[in-house]
């Protein structure tokens, strides 16, 4: 009996997610390498797919060149196995220990299936069985390779892009969904989930760094988001990523969004990273 295709594991560095299954649509996300989604449905020959991200629960349409469709089993199986993160904001996979040809290109928390160490460097398998070699410092594990404060550093400059979701370029969700998650912290992929997930500080309590801070338009939902530094200071992905405060006698002051402050919320610590669980289990 040949097993039900329900699963897939992405197998391209980024792949776009579309609102509908055309190129011309809008981006509104992207998946990284290793991540798992399941499959909702898909067009004619497969050559796109509406999926869920397992991860952030993301839905959306992508091509079906960066899918290796699976079964359930074998997508938690992956899961299992690809415990090596990658540590660095964008990192070559190559043919040789550090030299050869490009197998792939790899961004930040993407997951791979990394061997023990062999000297400098770590030989890794991608979901779709190609190989290649990676300097072993730029391969993490469950615990956080850098601290919040110097994965911001690590990111200052990376221009703004709508639906981005890479250190080629962030959208404002996708910057604190993704350094946040390397610290443990799992978030909704968009910026007024993460608003809904998050709760308000208590009156007197100040803000910390990892908190959220939130923006809205006048009558409108929450639509940007910065992560907390202490001091009032605050990091977000607005043209680039960068350091902003609300205080209007600093010169780091975003005089433009003063007006649409919310404000700062905390997430709690149900939203720490757990165990690999699929949504179509209810």
């Amino acid at each position: 009996m040949k097993a039900t295709l329900t699963h897939a594991v992405v197998s391209i560095a980024a792949l776009d997610v579309r609102r509908r299954p055309d190129h011309a649509a809008e981006l509104t996300s992207q998946l990284l390498l290793g991540e798992v989604v399941r499959l909702l449905g898909g067009t004619r020959g497969g050559q796109w797919w509406r999926v869920q991200n397992l991860a952030d629960g993301y839905r959306g349409w992508v091509r079906g060149w960066g899918l290796v469709p699976t079964t359930r089993s074998r997508a938690e199986s992956w899961r299992r196995r690809a415990r090596a993160r990658v540590a660095r904001p964008v990192v070559d996979l190559t043919v040789g220990r550090g030299r050869g040809g490009v197998v792939s290109p790899l961004f930040l928390n993407s997951a791979v299936i990394a061997a023990p160490r062999q000297g400098r460097h770590r030989r890794v398998e991608l979901p779709d069985g190609r190989r290649g070699w990676l300097a072993a410092s730029a391969i993490g594990g469950d615990k956080p390779s850098l601290t919040l404060v110097q994965r911001i550093r690590s990111l200052m400059g990376v221009p703004y892009h709508w639906g981005g979701r890479t250190p080629v370029g962030f959208d404002c969700s996708a910057f604190t969904q993704q350094v946040l998650w390397e610290q443990g912290l799992a978030l909704p992929r968009d910026c007024h989930h993460q608003f809904r997930a998050s709760s308000p500080l208590a009156e007197g309590n100040p803000p910390g760094t990892g908190d959220l801070v939130f923006f809205a338009a006048a009558g409108a939902p929450p639509s940007h988001v910065g992560i907390g530094l202490g001091g009032g200071y605050f990091a977000h992905c607005r043209g680039r990523v960068m350091i902003s405060s609300l205080d209007p006698g600093n010169p780091l002051c975003d005089k433009e969004l003063v007006p649409q402050f919310v404000g700062w919320r905390r997430l709690p610590s149900r939203h720490a990273r757990r165990g690999w669980r699929d949504p179509g289990e209810g």
